[in-house]
């Protein structure tokens, strides 16, 4: 193998990363922003009777 076929595979790696990579931060920066829109709220009080 040449220096550039290094160079191709090198370039393929690291496009298959960035291409599996964005979608688990879309995912994950989803999930952060509904727990951080939603867990704000304060908590309702549970009443039991006895």
């Amino acid at each position: 193998m040449t220096a550039s076929d290094f160079n191709i595979l090198g370039k393929k790696i690291l496009v298959g990363i960035i291409v599996t990579l964005i979608p688990f931060i879309i995912i994950v920066g989803g999930l952060y922003l509904t727990q951080r829109l939603l867990g704000d709220e304060p908590a309702t009080q549970i009443i039991h009777k006895n």
